[in-house]
């Protein structure tokens, strides 16, 4: 019997791996084909339990999949998606088609690519998506994990022989069905073997067991690469990594469907993806290139009806009935949109061709003024509206008046354009919003420019107002200022605490959503202070927390402005050169709320193994304010202010929730703060969770106000010199 001839090949000398990077990509379907719209990395580390592997990239896929999926977030998304149809197909049809761009090397010996700056001058194309995408991927609140993150461009692509990189894709088109998958090649140390006396010598025999001492390099084991993606259950047996003690997260993605292989083909190309051609626009068109007769009627009503002042609608009655009436008629003002004059009519035009379920889509229109808007909003029928902010003729002001005469309005989405690359016209929107508070009571408002702003960790509204105000937004509002915390320090002979601030006006909370928020933070908080850059990500908890008290904290997301101030700056006050978020004045009008994060017996044990235990308040001025660089507050006294716990402030400035629900939360709060104890219970009399007294909460903002003057006079310079 003939011996078949020797291959050579690389044989591993170690345990196989899985990758140690991530590149997460959300996709959608674009004229035919999954385009990118949003892309965000974590890189990893030399140490494993720093980077994403096993459990905590399963709970990523699970958190980012809750977020796409949850309906609260559906419209933004979508109107984001609508404008990509633009970004990717231009005028006449040519394709967006960008130079791909590749992910940073990396070696496992070494992590370079974890520690790039952050780039803080690229205005993302779809911010909402973007945010969405960067917060499930950053912040997992069921573990409390947080992991490190970076923003890429659109144009970033996945090779399947890196040695770092793993890519996930979620797959966006149908938001009622998200999809996801998980695509990593097994990585090893591995020497090449030559021939067959080559593989005849055995491995060398270290303390760590065979190959311990054999050098090689650290190579792509699967020669073959089928390009399918894998289920979490598959990932995590592929590669072997245990159950975590959080429970099998890969149970809770059962139901979501994978992606298939055309979801990855632009992400994850192929040679042979360089020369695929444009798909045909699905843009309605008669035969052979030319108008069909149905089109062209359209064409002379609206060139007869656009400039007119007002017009009957019963004038359509005759062509309603043509087959996709509608995307016709949608078709064709989109082309004609800059023709379109500022009458009822051309208001008329839009209601009739972008209504659709009570929504109001005009984010595709390149040229609207605001006379059109106001008409399009006319009858009762609109409930919601989303735009993009560039698109309109005039000035901010006149925007905000047009979409102020609807009584109907309960939800606006103000986009900016794909090409922006400033995010000004959203503060100029919102300065004009925010003089009408009434309107922004009775509505929920998203602006992509403050998603924007945050994503670039820039401030978004102004900090200097004038006659004294503390914040731009209206507190009637958005009643919550600010988060003063401090947390005990482990280790110290005498009872020292840390302080922080967190900073809430530019996240636009109104009270339940705050306090939703606000639940699941205090659920996550670290046992030590951290100013590591990926300790940040646990302010994630006020930008993707649940509607409402009524649904469950954890399995529900809808996606607000991310804290753009405290994403700049640390939260804490301490003495190095970055300076926190600067603590507003307390004001009548507004809350702030303590929190104290205490040991109650420090034994010496490790921070992490630690039990704590958190004291809480809302407190309020109850006549006058409260200036924090004014020396008097040393002699603060307890009537000098209103304290409450978490019921009393929902009962003042949300009545409608139910206070079951608040019981609830609350409840859910304590039993997972007192889980965190692996030491055991807390001592007889200590609550994991309680409110502070009135004389108590006193002294605790006296100590606060202290801390701030120290340091007033080192902020105030620092920023001078930002100025300048």
């Amino acid at each position: 019997m003939t011996t078949p001839p020797f291959t050579p090949y690389w044989r591993p000398i170690n345990s196989p791996m899985g990758p140690n990077s991530w590149v997460f990509f959300a996709v959608a379907q674009i004229d035919g084909r999954h385009r990118a719209v949003a892309v965000v990395s974590s890189p990893g580390t030399t140490e494993p339990i720093e980077s994403l592997q096993g459990y905590p990239l399963t709970a990523c896929c699970e958190r980012s999949v809750t977020i796409f999926a949850d309906p609260a977030n559906y419209r933004a998304i979508r109107s984001e998606l609508a404008l990509a149809e633009s970004y990717y197909v231009r005028d006449g049809g040519r394709e967006y088609r960008p130079e791909p761009v590749e992910l940073p090397d990396g070696n496992r010996r070494n992590s370079p690519v974890r520690k790039r700056p952050w780039d803080h001058s690229s205005t993302r194309e779809f911010p909402f998506i973007a945010a969405c995408l960067l917060q499930g991927v950053g912040f997992t609140p069921r573990i409390g994990r947080t992991a490190p993150v970076s923003l890429e461009p659109l144009a970033t692509v996945y090779r399947d022989d890196s040695i770092e990189w793993g890519m996930v894709v979620l797959d966006i088109t149908d938001l009622d069905a998200v999809r996801y998958g998980i695509v990593g090649f097994t990585v090893s140390m591995a020497k090449f073997v030559p021939s067959l006396e080559a593989e005849r010598i055995p491995f060398s025999m270290g303390a760590r067991g065979p190959g311990a001492f054999e050098f090689g390099d650290l190579r792509v084991m699967d020669e073959i690469r089928p390009r399918r993606a894998m289920s979490a259950a598959e990932y995590m047996a592929k590669f072997d990594y245990e159950v975590s003690e959080y429970g099998y997260i890969a149970d809770r993605l059962d139901h979501v469907s994978l992606v298939d292989a055309a979801a990855m083909s632009l992400v994850w190309p192929t040679n042979a993806d360089d020369d695929l051609a444009l798909s045909p626009t699905r843009l309605p068109r008669g035969a052979g290139g030319g108008r069909s007769l149905q089109e062209q009627a359209i064409m002379r009503l609206i060139q007869e009806t656009q400039n007119l002042e007002d017009f009957d609608m019963s004038i359509f009655d005759n062509i309603r009935f043509i087959p996709d009436f509608e995307a016709l008629l949608r078709s064709n003002l989109l082309r004609q949109s800059n023709q379109l004059g500022h009458t009822r009519s051309a208001g008329r035009l839009l209601r009739l061709a972008f209504t659709d379920n009570k929504h109001l889509g005009l984010e595709r229109m390149k040229v609207l003024s605001a006379e059109a808007i106001s008409a399009a909003l006319e009858g009762p029928e609109i409930t919601s509206i989303s735009l993009c902010i560039d698109s309109v003729r005039g000035i901010a002001s006149q925007l905000v008046e047009a979409l102020s005469r609807s009584d109907t309005l309960r939800d606006i989405y103000l986009l900016q354009s794909p090409f922006k690359e400033s995010d000004a016209l959203s503060v100029q929107i919102f300065e004009a919003l925010a003089a009408r508070p009434q309107m922004l009571l009775r509505t929920n408002v998203m602006i992509s420019g403050a998603c924007s702003a945050a994503l670039r960790r820039k401030f978004w509204l102004p900090t200097e107002l004038k006659d004294g105000a503390t914040q731009l937004e209206p507190l009637e509002v958005f009643p919550v200022q600010q988060i003063l915390v401090r947390q005990q320090q482990y280790g110290a002979r005498n009872i020292k605490f840390d302080h922080g601030c967190v900073y809430l006006g530019d996240g636009l909370l109104k009270p339940e959503r705050f306090a939703a928020g606000f639940l699941l933070w205090l659920s996550t908080l670290m046992s030590w202070p951290d100013e590591d850059e990926d300790s940040k990500m646990h302010l994630f908890s006020f930008s993707s927390a649940s509607a409402s008290l009524a649904s469950n904290l954890f399995s529900t997301s809808q996606i607000s402005p991310i804290l753009a101030e405290n994403f700049t700056r640390p939260m804490f006050m301490s003495n190095g050169d970055d300076l926190p978020p600067r603590v507003r004045d307390l004001v009548p009008g507004g809350w702030t709320v303590l929190v104290s994060q205490e040991i109650p017996r420090p034994h010496g044990r490790p921070s992490y193994l630690e039990p704590y235990y958190i004291r809480y308040a809302f407190v309020r001025p109850d006549k006058k304010r409260i200036v924090i660089d004014d020396s008097s507050t040393s002699i603060l006294k307890q009537d000098d202010i209103e304290v409450v716990g978490l019921k009393g402030f929902l009962s003042a400035t949300s009545p409608e929730t139910d206070p079951a629900d608040i019981d609830r939360r609350l409840h859910e709060v304590s039993e997972k703060l007192a889980s965190k104890m692996p030491w055991g219970p807390l001592p007889d009399g200590i609550e994991p969770l309680s409110v502070l007294t009135r004389p108590e909460a006193a002294e605790m903002l006296v100590e606060f106000l202290g801390q701030v003057n120290k340091l007033s006079s080192k902020m105030t310079r620092k920023e001078n010199s930002e100025s300048k």
